[in-house]
């Protein structure tokens, strides 16, 4: 009987055979190619098989989860209703004025549970020319992610030895994430540009004032994140992006389970967040976008 997960493992499979050329093993380093059984074989015969869900695992050995999948789940509930859409209307028109008329190859490196770039996509897959893949250490997240109906291929990957050939992305986005950056550069074409997403000081600054005693702790300073990326890559620039998302006793949980922030918090000084009536969460982020230093 043909189901729905072998219509969705066929068009991953087709997916992937397409742009199996941008693959390399993790293992050797070596090109792989889809085969008929739903794997991805490379020329030393290191064998990968596709998910049921679609999605690759490759990684080379056993991770130890840092999040739980409830925290993806969370994000992916507070993404669904539109949290982050103000952002990710700001990177589709940051792609389209930096990488415009292109062929493009987007890789969101530490994707998480893929609604970043799930969401990006549906504003610029219109035009044919855009391949989009997500690669997460998590496989909880992957397996997420996987559940969107769309082209995109996901991965799971360790960041720091990316299954990817040299120069194979046009974009590479990191999004509230952990950077590889020797990695990141390895895999970046030499007009590619790289857009890493950092939180702000007023970032989700109602849980902080909410969490925390200490003055200290409800500020966030991400000048050591900029400066050490300005060291590695050209920056092109810097944007701001704050706005107000309006949230009710439905999302909030969810904002909770998704951040760290709250991680080892007393259950007294959790309730405290919904004692304080909080009608809105601040988005506040930094998009850096730089280049390969020449």
């Amino acid at each position: 009987m043909y189901t729905k997960s072998n219509k969705k493992k066929d068009r991953a499979k087709e997916s992937i055979r397409k742009n199996q050329r941008l693959f390399r093993c993790p293992i050797c380093g070596e090109a792989m190619g889809m085969n008929h059984a739903y794997s991805m074989i490379c020329n030393s015969k290191h064998c990968f098989d596709l998910s049921k869900k679609g999605y690759l695992n490759l990684l080379t050995s056993r991770y130890k989860p840092v999040y739980s999948k409830e925290l993806f789940e969370a994000r992916h509930k507070v993404c669904e209703a539109g949290f982050y859409d103000p952002f990710i209307n700001a990177l589709a028109q940051i792609i389209g004025e930096y990488q415009k008329g292109k062929e493009l190859n987007i890789l969101d490196a530490g994707c998480g549970e893929g609604s970043h770039l799930y969401r990006l996509s549906q504003r610029i897959e219109k035009d044919a020319r855009y391949t989009f893949m997500g690669v997460d250490i998590s496989k909880d997240s992957i397996h997420i992610a996987a559940n969107n109906s769309s082209d995109i291929i996901w991965s799971i990957a360790d960041l720091a030895r990316l299954p990817f050939q040299n120069s194979s992305f046009d974009v590479l986005l990191n999004i509230l994430s952990p950077a590889n950056y020797e990695e990141f550069e390895r895999v970046l074409s030499n007009s590619a540009i790289i857009i890493k997403v950092v939180p702000e000081p007023q970032y989700l600054k109602e849980l902080r004032e909410t969490i925390y005693n200490d003055r200290k702790d409800m500020h966030y300073s991400n000048n050591k994140v900029i400066n050490y990326f300005s060291q590695r890559l050209d920056v092109m620039d810097i944007q701001n992006i704050s706005y107000k998302f309006a949230v009710d006793e439905k999302l909030l949980p969810y904002l909770i389970e998704m951040t760290p922030l709250t991680w080892g918090k007393s259950p007294e000084r959790l309730n405290g967040i919904f004692e304080k009536n909080i009608s809105s969460i601040t988005v506040n982020l930094a998009i850096i976008i730089g280049r390969k230093k020449k």
